[in-house]
């Protein structure tokens, strides 16, 4: 069902983090040199916005277009492989289109920077928020089988992001978009209008197949949580999501289409969805997920990256003493350069949001 990752992974990635990285021979880009490359510098912000009715505080991270290369290089802190991004620079003065992310399950708002900053160099606005008790250093057990919050709490980001006076004024409300990865890819098919149902999740756990993926190493069997009153609850609730404000959709390696098996599910879906799998994704496989989302999602465009390109692809590269430590995630097959696939994947998305948040445009 989920992304599996390494109990230990929660403390080397929270601490890795927010310590410098420099035990090897990676050197941080400077602005100088990217922008030779590149449209904008990336500034970078974030906000915690509370939804008092569900009582769950939305740390949300936020990078933009700007010129403004003076701020302190927020990357530095990180032990990923990233461009600079100036902290709290002033945006770029235009209003720019609004890409939402949402990260897979036990990540958290940084796992997909990697994609963020290619958008907001190409003048694009990204948010990514922390689904509340769903990463990796806050883990609420129930929060994992509750995947109805996620599309919550997106839509509820961009209600507060529409209305900050740091943004509002450089939002352009009519071209919003939508990204995630894993979970955070069904959490985009969700808000597209797709309809999960939760009793065909639940049968999924009792195969052999959904016995693996419902067992997290963290948590273990979590396919326990789906209590007949999350079931009803989830049902209910599932029927709600979809955000009308979001003109467009890509999944990455989505998670959880086994809780999908009729075209009637995707019935509410009026708008753009493209879905990017990848060939050898352990976690998610393809057969199950990506390619079975597409097939049922009529006028889905569906990208399948061939090879050896695993699950993990999606998240950001990491500098070499993470990539030691937690190699289930950050390292890949020899025949596989991770920061290769990304710039082929940022190109396929730019070039889908450019096309269809500028129809919505006109």
């Amino acid at each position: 069902m989920y992304s599996r990752t390494l109990s230990f992974l929660i403390i080397l990635f929270v601490f890795f983090t927010f310590t410098a990285c420099n035990n090897d021979n990676y050197k941080d880009q400077s602005f100088q040199n990217y922008l030779q490359t590149h449209k904008y510098a990336i500034g970078q912000t974030n906000f915690t916005f509370l939804d008092s009715l569900r009582n769950r505080p939305l740390k949300t991270e936020i990078w933009y277009p700007t010129k403004d290369t003076t701020k302190f290089n927020v990357t530095k802190e990180y032990p990923f492989k990233l461009p600079p991004t100036s902290k709290d620079a002033a945006p770029i003065a235009e209003k720019s289109p609004l890409i939402l992310l949402s990260h897979g399950t036990g990540g958290n708002r940084i796992s997909q920077m990697w994609l963020a900053c290619e958008l907001a160099s190409n003048g694009f606005i990204v948010a990514a928020v922390d689904h509340y008790g769903n990463t990796l250093d806050n883990k609420i057990p129930e929060n994992f089988v509750k995947v109805w919050d996620r599309p919550l709490d997106i839509s509820y980001a961009l209600d507060n992001l529409l209305n900050a006076s740091e943004f509002s004024s450089i939002i352009d409300s009519t071209r919003i978009g939508m990204a995630g990865f894993s979970l955070g890819g069904y959490t985009t098919i969700a808000l597209a209008g797709g309809v999960l149902n939760y009793e065909l999740l639940k049968e999924f756990s009792n195969t052999e197949e959904g016995k693996v993926e419902f067992d997290l190493p963290e948590l273990g069997d979590v396919s326990k949580l789906i209590t007949p009153e999350i079931i009803e609850l989830g049902n209910k609730e599932n029927r709600y999501l979809k955000d009308n404000r979001i003109s467009a959709f890509i999944a990455m390696a989505p998670a959880i289409g086994q809780g999908f098996n009729e075209k009637s599910q995707f019935e509410k879906v009026n708008k753009s969805v493209l879905i990017i799998g990848a060939q050898n994704d352990e976690r998610t496989p393809v057969n199950t997920n990506a390619k079975h989302y597409s097939e049922l999602l009529d006028g889905s465009k569906y990208i399948e990256l061939r090879g050896q390109v695993g699950h993990y692809i999606f998240m950001n590269e990491a500098k070499n003493r993470l990539k030691r430590n937690a190699p289930i995630v950050f390292k890949d097959d020899k025949s596989v350069n991770r920061d290769e696939i990304h710039k082929e994947v940022s190109t396929m998305i730019i070039e889908f949001f450019n096309n269809e948040l500028n129809k919505k445009s006109h």
